[in-house]
């Protein structure tokens, strides 16, 4: 850290040793703001203040410490500051210790910023209005095609094989067929292959076998779903509003299923982005449009008594800027909230420009019928209407003085109660337009203290836009000169099936964030997805095949002592990544080959078993959990019914998202708890119920170890090795619980003694408790 000690004498000429200044033109907040914030604020800023001396505003920087001015403006060969960090002279050397110095291209551009009167940031927003030059940071350049490796057919494996060659690491082999389609089909619908599938893939040997495969599920509907499921943490969507009361929201589920529907068509990623965010103020704008903007009715809302409105309709209004920052532009923007930010060029001002697009928004439940709805409210409406005309005209009739006013406040009471059951289209949760409103810098965020009022306006950092709209902002975001849309979402697609984008920190492309372990493969991809060579312009399930064909993809997840020593975080990718299956899939899986899984596609939010006592944590017990019946009992993950303030457990358990912020990568454990949800839970003790009993219904007349080898097939997308296959049986030999009705359950096939349905069931748990089942290899 920077210590600036008492001097013996000013150097009035400049010391050969100390490094030039920078000729390019500085600017403080892209260039000068990250080196003091990185190297000198610790020791020198608002908490601590070493010698006495604070460089986190201009003022202090310029007072100088204990031992006098540090900075003498227009003269950076005279300044202290300058010999401190360059090393040379009369001062030590800092920042001191085993902490890294300045680069002498830093020293560089602290000398040119000094000469240059070393303004501010208030100065650095006035020369931005005549026009600075544009900042230099890799991820604020406008990508280009680059020239690909002719050493692959596949661009994707050129760009991978020629960093792997540099740093002379050899790539795995391809994974199994059985691996390889296991890995797919749960990537791409979140669901185990079948037997049948498995079989007809093994049996395949034609060269165009796995490109049949990619495509076949990527015309599944359930690749919407597992797909809309990654974008849903992005839109924190959840079933309730959050805060202590919490009230449900029985309609959210328009938007997920829009969201389905969307990646099941393969909606443009330009589009989809222009009607989340602006569906609204479309010409002409379809019911769909309108549900789309739901994206934005996903913040929190809060319904306590005494809360104050404002203070929470801003607070909507700033998760709605950081959320879409942070999913198309991947800049954490909210660091500008109360300050500019620290280390990317995004000033306060520019955080509360971006706030104004929403800040005149209101939040609509719009009528929105489901397919044949309407037709069906036709004639309960007409009957509805004439039963109304009839108690309007008892009311009417009842004014006359004859009438008793006990009865005629019946009915006046029996008219308003039949207007509350008018038959009304299912709703939907939309973002509309509202009155225009002011919007002004909050002074450190406090929605109270109002600074200077903005109008609505884009990042300079990033450039291009203009209009004053949502449908404006949309539009920059997806504009051609946008240099980091593109490339936060292929990156963010590329993470989906890799455990790790080529920018391993997808949530911040700025200078915090980490650089892209393969750059020129990252603009390939953003290139070929806004204008690719072939095909439709945006395309995700285009992007999505590209990369599943690749060998980089198809490779083997072992781990090589070599890559284990060398590439120990696969960032050069000479494998493939084992991935723990995510919360929803993990459940998605057991109920799939148990045969209890309801496939069908899109509808309300249901209620699976939980345990008893969850929803008693809500406020005032008001979240009851009535549980699902029937087929809802066993739909997919992507349908549980998400309460923000006592989620479902065994989705919480498995590292869900909670709903509550933007979430664009998912923590991955491993823990007992996971462990003991999967052995006790009661969806996967019923799970492992019907699987032992499928075991025996699809396997009559078969000796136990063709029923071990279907069990394994099932659950693993594979054969039994030898030893696997001895075990299990050995675990058969041995399961012969004594209280076997208890084991079984409801699922007790016909003619098979409970002892051995018993232990078919004891051999599935086995099976489901198994780290291959939850794991994607």
């Amino acid at each position: 850290m920077l210590r600036l000690l008492p001097l013996l004498a000013l150097v009035s000429a400049e010391p050969p040793a100390l490094p030039p200044a920078s000729a390019a033109k500085v600017d403080f907040d892209r260039d000068v703001r990250p080196i003091l914030a990185a190297h000198c604020v610790g020791c020198h800023g608002p908490d601590k203040q070493k010698g006495g001396f604070r460089l986190d505003d201009r003022k202090s920087l310029l007072d100088g410490g204990n031992g006098g001015a540090a900075v003498v403006v227009g003269k950076s060969a005279e300044s202290r500051l300058i010999h401190a960090v360059a090393g040379v002279g009369a001062d030590a050397k800092m920042p001191p210790g085993k902490n890294a110095p300045l680069t002498a291209a830093q020293v560089g551009v602290l000398r040119a910023w000094i000469d240059g009167g070393a303004p501010w940031a208030g100065g650095a927003v006035a020369a931005q209005a005549s026009g600075p030059p544009r900042p230099t940071h890799w991820a604020f350049v406008r990508p280009t095609r680059p020239a690909v490796p002719g050493i692959a057919p596949n661009p994707i494996d050129a760009f991978i094989l020629a960093r792997l060659r540099r740093d002379g690491l050899t790539p795995n082999p391809e994974a199994d067929r059985a691996t390889l389609l296991r890995r797919v089909t749960f990537d791409l619908t979140g669901l185990p292959p079948t037997p049948d599938e498995l079989a007809a893939f093994l049996a395949d040997a034609t060269p165009e076998a796995y490109l049949t495969v990619v495509n076949r599920l990527l015309a599944s509907p359930h690749f919407g779903e597992r797909w809309g499921r990654h974008w849903l943490d992005l839109a924190r969507y959840a079933d309730s509003d959050g805060y202590e009361k919490d009230t449900g929201r029985p309609f959210a589920w328009r938007y997920r299923d829009y969201v389905i529907r969307a990646f099941n068509a393969d909606l443009p990623y330009d589009r989809f982005t222009v009607e989340q965010l602006a569906g609204d103020l479309l010409p002409a704008p379809t019911q769909e449009q309108r549900i789309a903007t739901g994206f934005h009715r996903n913040t929190l809302t809060n319904k306590e008594g005494g809360a104050d409105p404002e203070e929470f309709r801003v607070a909507a209004c700033v998760d709605r800027v950081n959320t879409t920052a942070t999913v198309w532009l991947g800049l954490t923007v909210g660091c500008a909230q109360c300050h500019d930010h620290k280390y990317d060029a995004i000033s306060q001002r520019e955080f509360y420009q971006l706030l104004a697009f929403f800040n005149s928004d209101r939040e609509a439940d719009i009528p929105a019928p489901l397919p044949g709805e309407e037709e069906t409210l036709k004639p309960r409406r007409a009957a509805f209407d004439a039963e109304a005309a009839k108690l309007t005209a008892a009311v009417a009739e009842g004014k006359a003085k004859n009438l008793p006013a006990a009865e005629l406040a019946k009915r006046q009471k029996a008219a308003a109660d039949h207007a509350k059951k008018a038959p009304a289209p299912t709703p939907a949760m939309t973002l509309a337009l509202g009155p225009p409103r002011p919007t002004h810098v909050m002074i450190r965020g406090d929605f109270l203290r109002k600074g200077v009022r903005v109008e609505p306006g884009h990042l300079s950092a990033v450039g291009g836009g203009a209009g004053a709209t949502r449908l404006d902002l949309a539009r920059w975001l997806v504009a051609a000169e946008n240099p980091l849309t593109a490339r936060v979402a292929v990156n963010w697609v590329w993470g989906k099936l890799f455990g790790r984008g080529l920018v391993g920190t997808p949530e911040d492309f700025g200078v915090q964030g980490e650089r892209p372990t393969h750059p020129e493969l990252l603009d390939w991809l953003a290139c070929e997805f806004v204008a690719p060579a072939k095909g439709e312009a945006w395309s995700l399930k285009a992007l999505i095949r590209t990369v599943v064909l690749s060998a980089a993809y198809k490779r083997s997840a072992a781990v090589t002592p070599e890559l284990a020593a060398r590439d120990p975080l696969n960032r050069l990718l000479a494998r493939q990544s084992r991935l723990r299956l995510e919360a929803e899939l993990v459940r998605d899986n057991a109920l799939a080959v148990s045969g209890l899984l309801t496939r069908t596609v899109g509808g309300p939010s249901v209620r699976p078993p939980q345990p008893a006592g969850i929803s008693e944590l809500t406020y005032a017990n008001s979240a009851r959990w009535v549980e699902s019946t029937g087929p809802d009992r066993y739909r997919r993950g992507l349908y549980t019914w998400y309460q923000r303030t006592s989620p479902y457990p065994q989705l919480t358990t498995f590292d869900a998202a909670d709903g509550a912020v933007c979430t664009v990568k998912r923590e991955r454990s491993n823990t007992p708890l996971q462990a003991l949800t999967v052995l006790n839970d009661p969806v996967f003790v019923e799970a492992a119920q019907a699987f032992g009993k499928r075991i025996l219904t699809e396997t009559p007349g078969r000796s136990d170890a063709e029923r071990v080898t279907h069990a394994v097939r099932l659950a693993l997308g594979r054969a039994p090795t030898d030893a696997e296959r001895t075990r299990l049986l050995r675990l058969l030999a041995e399961a012969r619980p004594a209280a076997a009705a208890r084991v079984v359950g409801a699922y007790q096939p016909a003619g098979v003694p409970p002892v051995d349905a018993a232990a078919w069931v004891l051999v599935a748990r086995a099976l489901l408790n198994l780290d291959e089942f939850v794991t994607r290899g």
